[in-house]
């Protein structure tokens, strides 16, 4: 790390490097212009009155922040008033104990930005004026030129700035830094970058558009790093440096004093993965931004490994191994097989684009200049509650498991249309709002003439998150086991037993939890159910959309907020042990030590689980290790070979944790002496004692895999 960045570093890690807002004085007039035209004049001066964020150390600069006053980028969604609406209403707030809106993350299309700079999106902007005559749709054009031009203004005026910033440096470096980065401001974002270190200026300063996921990062920057290289006019050191400026400012696009600013879900991207090609697209780059990033003693953002078939063990290998050395914990793994066959098989999505899937946020998954279509979240335990405590007279005489099922899989049903319906509500809600910036550079806005708020891509998928799917499976296996294939207990018995909340048959509880044949053992029994369930799922859902024709798949991840507390709390008893109130599980995977076969039996039960890949929508599997499997490097070498074989059988994704259940114990106790100890949580990681209790318990619970 050079002394460059280090003092960044320094800068960005006490919160000196956030673009603070400057307040905009609009005129009153603008109310009377109709809205699109108003809405659009405003954000082009408020681009304008904004100041650039500029140190005598900076090669980069030209991202702001918006504070609310103007409609904003379509992540943060400042401005946005019929989602902020929406939002005071619904969002963190259950509905009928099965729904929940939820937050949306996205990436822009930075490869288009890159391949043709704004000037050719002016360009696409023109050529869709010549398509669309509907007044609505040509207001809309001209409100993005309007938004585009200011860009290219606001750029100029940051080049302005950082030449007026080297005349007073007195570092030689420094002042050098800065005029060449006041000339690349003239050139880049208006027109295509012409070398690396452009590209990645550009990239920075139209991360306002949406300061999100920075998507596929390796690849488009890929042939800008090539070319350089090949003509000697860039060095390996240089493009690290250019690289770690970048991740500095994306964390500093959080501001220090946020509960979030530790978590990597703010900007999360891939590296690796399939090509339109069809070949594997790690490079010497993608490499070179890990051990970058990497270097760095920050949080955000965070990357995934997107594995092939075709990605080599080493490489594998290599990204295991910074993870295991990793403090920050920033590295998880997803596998291209399954989300590849799941995004063309059942939602259509040509090859050459399902590649051009990333993971955002939490581990939501997002094509290259598209948002995810739906993240709200589902208590997908109600359905047996359902049947259990309200129409327990439908299965308390059902003579087989197929005749018990038939009824859970229509209360099942049943909830996920309801459930998609309140999911289709948001985003109704949503669509009220017209997006102008982060629509400039999402794929199909400018093409269709429609705000991505109001489904102008066609590159997306929906997928709100079922919480409770493990209660699901584990409840299901307990009927088949104990009821039918065992007889050891009755339907009413165990109808009983619910309805009491277990007080009175702590006998038939502790047999359930001690003899019961639960997911993660790769036993025939929970296999059978588990792998019903999804096939069902699948039957059901294959060939469902939401409003905007986006084809729906499932999630089953948590993201910041506690809602498998929430809807736990009013969901009553259920077969798996479960008392009443108590939490959902989330994330596909096992926990409380029901896992009891090994970490192999849990890895096998969850790769056969979907082999038609319905559940690669947002899904997350957490997996806690003991620290001798990673450290020690004769068991590391067996570990890459496990997680290796698990990804070739079908895993979707794993995230590691380290720690043992004594330190979480403890740090939960004596929180001052645990500050430092970093987990993974559900697609993002963060210090354990800064977690909600909630979060804490159920990462408690994970059984350690030794």
């Amino acid at each position: 790390m050079t002394e460059r960045i280090k003092k960044l570093t320094e800068l960005t890690l006490s919160g000196q490097m956030y673009a603070e807002p400057t307040q905009t004085v609009f005129d009153q007039a603008d109310l009377l212009l109709p809205k699109q035209q108003m809405e659009s004049k405003r954000i082009c001066e408020y681009i304008l009155n904004q100041e650039p964020k500029l140190t005598e150390y900076s090669c980069l600069t030209g991202f702001f922040n918006f504070d609310g006053s103007v409609v904003g980028d379509a992540f943060r969604r400042g401005g946005h008033k019929a989602t902020q609406e929406a939002i005071n209403r619904f969002y963190l707030k259950p509905v009928d104990n099965l729904s929940t809106m939820e937050w949306q993350h996205a990436t822009a299309d930075y490869a288009k930005i890159l391949n043709k700079g704004i000037s050719g999106i002016i360009g696409d902007i023109d050529e869709s004026f010549k398509i669309h005559d509907d007044a609505e749709q040509v207001e809309f054009l001209l409100a993005l030129k309007r938004v585009a031009n200011a860009l290219i203004a606001w750029a100029h005026k940051c080049s302005e700035r950082a030449l007026k910033l080297s005349s007073t440096v007195e570092n030689a470096e420094h002042k050098s830094n800065l005029k060449k980065l006041s000339e690349a401001l003239l050139r880049v974002p208006e027109n295509a970058p012409g070398n690396f270190y452009e590209a990645v200026l550009c990239i920075y300063l139209c991360f306002s558009a949406d300061p999100d996921s920075v998507g596929t990062l390796d690849r488009y920057l890929y042939p800008f790093y090539k070319k350089d290289m090949e003509k000697g006019t860039l060095t390996k050191n240089q493009a690290a440096e250019y690289l770690q400026e970048l991740f500095l400012m994306l964390q500093a696009a959080t501001k220090v004093t946020s509960a979030y600013f530790t978590r990597g879900g703010e900007s999360h991207f891939c590296i690796g993965g399939y090509l339109p090609n069809g070949e594997d697209g790690f490079t010497e780059l993608s490499r070179l931004i890990v051990e970058s990033m990497l270097e760095l003693p920050t949080y955000i953002p965070q990357v995934t490994l997107r594995w092939t078939k075709k990605t080599p063990r080493e490489v594998f290998r290599f990204m295991l191994d910074r993870e295991r050395k990793d403090p920050h914990k920033r590295i998880a793994f997803q596998n291209d097989e399954k989300r590849i066959k799941c995004y063309t098989e059942i939602c259509h999505i040509p090859f050459e684009k399902a590649v051009g899937y990333t993971t955002v946020g939490c581990n939501e998954p997002a094509f290259l200049g598209a948002i995810i279509g739906s993240n709200s979240k589902i208590n997908f335990l109600r359905s047996i509650e359902t049947v259990f405590h309200k129409k327990a007279g439908l299965i308390e005489n059902a003579q087989t498991y197929d005749a018990f099922f038939d009824v859970f899989k229509k209360e099942l049903f049943d909830d996920l249309m309801l459930a998609y319906q309140y999911d289709d509500f948001y985003n109704k809600q949503r669509a009220q709002d017209v997006n102008y910036i982060s629509s400039l550079v999402f794929n199909d806005c400018i093409e269709n003439a429609k705000s991505l708020t109001q489904g102008g891509g066609n590159t997306v998928v929906a997928s709100p998150m079922c919480l409770g799917i493990t209660n699901v499976i584990d409840s299901l296996c307990v009927v088949k086991q104990f009821v039918f294939d065992e007889g050891l207990f009755t339907m009413k018995e165990l109808i009983s037993a619910l309805h009491a909340n277990w007080h009175g048959y702590e006998d038939m509880r502790t047999l359930i939890l001690k003899k019961g044949k639960f997911f993660g053992n790769d036993d025939d029994t929970s296999n059978y159910v588990a792998q019903r369930l999804y096939a069902e799922m699948y039957d059901f859902l294959k060939d469902k959309t939401n409003l905007y024709g986006y084809h729906w798949l499932i999630g089953d991840l948590l993201g910041y907020n506690v809602h498998h507390k929430w809807f736990g709390e009013h969901t009553k008893a259920t077969p798996d042990g479960r008392y009443s109130g108590n939490m959902l599980k989330f994330g596909l995977g096992q926990s409380e030590g029901r896992d009891r076969e090994g970490l192999s039996a849990l890895l096998n039960s969850i790769a056969k689980v979907d082999p038609n890949g319905i559940g690669c929508g947002s899904t997350v599997t957490n997996i806690t290790l003991d620290e001798q499997l990673v450290k020690n490097d004769d068991n590391f070498e067996k570990t890459v070979d496990l997680f290796l074989t698990y990804f070739q059988n079908g895993g979707v994704h794993f995230q590691l944790t380290y720690v043992s259940k004594d330190d979480l114990v403890a740090a939960k106790c004596t929180p001052d002496e645990y500050k430092h100890l970093r987990v993974r949580v559900t697609g993002f990681s963060d210090y354990f004692v800064k977690l909600n209790q909630a979060i804490q318990d159920d990462i408690i619970a994970r059984t350690e895999q030794t």
